[in-house]
């Protein structure tokens, strides 16, 4: 996905540290595997670790002169609606080719605007522009916070880069955790922020400024509440048409490098019908799918997956006529030491579910091995189109706290998903309960609700938008491994769109997504558009249990292990030694997986408790 480093001083000579910036903007390497650069002044420096996933990012930090200074920018992720920008430079005076990079584009309408032109961008993006003329930074990210932007201040300037790693190589920079980071880390309420103590982080569609006086911030998009007006089958057209559209202006122009997922669930499948459709209509190349399945798995069906992924990714990929490709992995391929260090730098953090993430972790190897560079997803399907449980199960949508919380709490898990190993002075400390409660409050008092609606309309209005607005799509695995990610179904205009749709509309049908099975249903195989919602695969085979058991073992037999202060020794010991639970029980598993991760974090990370 690219990354960026930046440097703001007013006190020191930053020339006199292009060693430091260099070292710095290397941490960003995965990210960014092509390619890197550097642009250092007195007061500014910018390093740039670029991913050349379609030919066309430019050459980054870009240096343009604005009356007799420079202003250098720097963009991550793949900006949306650059033909709009083009002409309305065009209609100002400054004409730009077709191929003109991103990043060009974006110079040059900040010379001409200011940051008045951030707002017409769609996309996933994050911006960073040093302006020498006035000595300011501007930061920004897209509407719905697809690109990360974090920074802390120095004791003389201030420091921003993609990911916490860069920040945390700073010589200024301590891995601290409090109470409230650890919170972020470990429960599931919320996507983990900055983590960090002083560690901040932009906003999704929020523009920062920051100078010799400080910060000037504004939010320029937000989630607003409107009558939607069209019946169902228009609404039905809308949806179609909008992904259409998406699907049109995500596609890069050379197609020779994409790649999409596919599950054979109706997002994934959905986007790659209608990407296929679109490269058919260009006569383009096919296609290429990819699935994820473990090789000695004997499939279980679950409260979380009904069916296996790969007979219905197979049958999509028939009917679209994509070049099709299976990975299968081993089951114990994601509990190899050098998969979870990985899979830790990919995210600087623990990971919450890891069996389900580091598959698809280890899968997107796979097609980044194989040539690809940017992956389409079906991201955001369940947000947008009210397909998780905790949308059509009215129990969890009438909860009074985060619905994902109060489904991990049905089945036991009283303090989140993953928390029940901790021991008592740990909870004291995070008071999990009144965080939930407290983050829950402020969540839904953003929310703006219409006139006459009434409970029900009120609480699924309040389940949208906090899938919305508190559950952004995580692309760490993916820039991980130098890919670039693209969800056409997470398009700001389309959620802006969704969100108000009725509740009655999206589950029609008796099933859930209707909507959108609705608005793609000539393109898909029927048992498809028919199968129910399946979470990602994860590995049954008692093989994965015993690796498991014994990592297990191994950290507690440790005295020096940094997470023991945190556990619950007893509680631990017992589970490492029940080998048919660590096998059936979920929740057994994730507490034991939660407990590996954070002890390898606060390891690798050298993080200082401070709770």
């Amino acid at each position: 996905m690219s990354g960026v480093f930046g440097w703001i001083d007013f006190t020191r000579d930053l020339v006199l540290d292009r060693p430091v910036v260099t070292m710095l903007t290397a941490t960003l390497a995965q990210r960014g595997p092509d390619g890197e650069a550097v642009w250092v002044s007195p007061r500014a420096a910018l390093g740039y670790r670029t991913l050349d996933a379609d030919g066309a990012g430019g050459r980054q930090p870009f240096v343009t002169e604005v009356d007799g200074a420079p202003v250098v920018a720097a963009v991550t992720g793949a900006p949306l609606h650059l033909d709009d920008l083009r002409q309305r430079l065009r209609s100002a005076g400054r004409g730009f080719a077709p191929e003109t990079p991103a990043v060009e584009l974006i110079a040059a309408a900040y010379a001409q605007w200011g940051v008045e032109f951030i707002p017409w961008l769609a996309g996933p993006f994050a911006i960073a522009i040093w302006d020498a003329r006035i000595e300011e930074l501007v930061l920004a990210r897209d509407q719905l916070a697809q690109q990360p932007l974090y920074y802390t201040h120095t004791s003389t300037g201030l420091i921003f880069a993609t990911e916490r790693k860069a920040l945390l190589a700073h010589p200024e920079v301590d891995a601290v955790l409090d109470a409230s980071g650890l919170r972020e880390a470990i429960s599931h309420a919320l996507p983990p922020g900055p983590l960090f103590k002083g560690l901040e982080s932009v906003k999704g569609a929020e523009i920062a400024r920051f100078g010799r006086t400080g910060w000037t911030k504004r939010t320029y998009w937000k989630l607003s509440s409107r009558p939607h007006e069209e019946d169902l089958e228009s609404t039905t057209a809308t949806v179609r048409r909008m992904l259409e559209d998406s699907i049109r202006e995500t596609l890069p122009t050379d197609t020779s490098r994409l790649v999409a997922t596919l599950s054979g669930g109706i997002d994934s499948s959905s986007v790659a019908a209608l990407a296929a459709a679109e490269l058919r209509r260009r006569g383009g190349d096919k296609l290429r799918t990819y699935t994820v399945d473990f090789k000695s798995s004997e499939f279980e069906a679950d409260v979380m997956r009904d069916t296996r992924d790969s007979p219905y990714a197979q049958a999509v990929a028939d009917m679209i006529d994509s070049v099709h490709n299976l990975v299968e992995l081993e089951s114990t391929d994601i509990l190899h030491p050098i998969i979870r260090q990985g899979m830790l730098r990919a995210k600087d953090a623990p990971t919450r579910i890891y069996d389900m993430e580091t598959s698809q972790y280890l899968f997107i190897q796979h097609a980044g091995a194989q040539g690809g560079k940017i992956v389409l997803t079906g991201g955001a399907g369940d947000q947008l189109f009210q397909g998780a449980r905790w949308s059509t199960d009215q129990g969890l949508v009438e909860s009074g706290t985060f619905p994902w919380i109060a489904l991990a709490q049905r089945f036991g898990a009283t303090n989140g998903f993953g928390t029940a190993l901790l021991n008592a002075d740990t909870l004291a400390a995070l008071d999990l309960r009144t965080y939930y409660a407290d983050e829950y409050q402020k969540a839904i008092g953003e929310i703006e609700y219409l006139p006459g609606e009434d409970e029900w309309q009120r609480n699924m209005r309040r389940v949208s938008y906090l899938v919305l607005t508190r559950g952004p799509l995580d692309s760490s695995v993916f820039a991980a491994a130098g890919l670039q990610t693209r969800a056409p179904i997470n398009y700001y205009k389309l959620v802006e769109y969704a969100y108000n749709i009725p509740a009655a509309y999206q589950h029609h049908g008796g099933i859930e997504k209707s909507l959108l099975r609705a608005a793609v249903a000539d393109l898909l195989p029927e048992q498809v558009l028919k199968r129910r919602q399946s979470a990602t695969p994860v590995s049954n085979h008692p093989s994965y249990a015993q690796r498991l058991q014994d990592e297990f073992r191994a950290i507690l037999a440790d005295p020096d292990a940094p997470v023991r202060p945190l556990i619950d020794l007893e509680a631990s010991k017992a589970l490492a030694e029940d080998a048919p639970r660590l096998a059936k029980d979920r929740l057994a598993r994730a507490a034991a997986e939660l407990t590996l991760q954070l002890n390898l974090w606060l390891h690798h990370y050298r993080v200082r408790l401070a709770l």
